[in-house]
């Protein structure tokens, strides 16, 4: 049987590159409000000789970045929310740049706050480490969200809608056997 090739920024530093260069410049985006470093990433990354894997996450990848950008931009109050933002990553399955977006903004907050969001931060992680098969990893770090989301859910601004997202940690942790 001839194996699947997958994009895999854990096993392939091509694709680590190409999202790690996507998810900044949509990050960018997201805080300017303009388009343009996405933009010019995708322009960039088309001129070279990638494989398809990478091409079809990239197209993949900018349809997803669009979609959130326009429901941003056509709702201001939207954009002032960083919880209500990662939501909408999270909605799009885009849980490395909720994660790279909360994370961002994980260096501005204090205290409780900081370590909720720092759970959030796992919690998108986890997810990312599930879409790419890397179980064990995801076991790991779900239970460290867990552990603080668990006594810490009211804390969590609503906009984000945590509590389905426990219930998937607590799966999560529950199959590691």
């Amino acid at each position: 049987m001839e194996k699947m090739i997958l994009f895999n920024p854990f096993e392939d530093r091509t694709d680590r590159d190409v999202r790690n260069l996507l998810g900044s410049a949509f990050i960018s985006a997201l805080q300017k409000g303009d388009q343009a470093a996405l933009a010019q990433a995708v322009s960039d990354l088309g001129r070279k000789n990638l494989p398809d894997t990478a091409q079809i996450y990239i197209k993949a990848r900018y349809d997803r970045y669009t979609a959130v950008l326009a429901q941003v931009s056509s709702n201001p109050p939207l954009g002032a929310d960083i919880y209500a933002i990662a939501g909408l990553l999270w909605d799009e399955s885009l849980f490395f740049e909720c994660h790279e977006w909360l994370e961002q903004n994980y260096r501005a907050v204090q205290g409780q706050e900081k370590k909720v969001l720092q759970a959030m931060i796992r919690t998108a992680g986890t997810f990312e480490l599930l879409t790419y098969n890397r179980k064990k990893a995801a076991v790991s770090v779900a239970a460290k969200a867990l552990s603080v989301l668990e006594s810490h859910v009211l804390q969590v601004p609503e906009s984000f809608n945590i509590q389905p997202k426990i219930n998937c940690l607590k799966a999560v942790t529950r199959s590691e056997g």
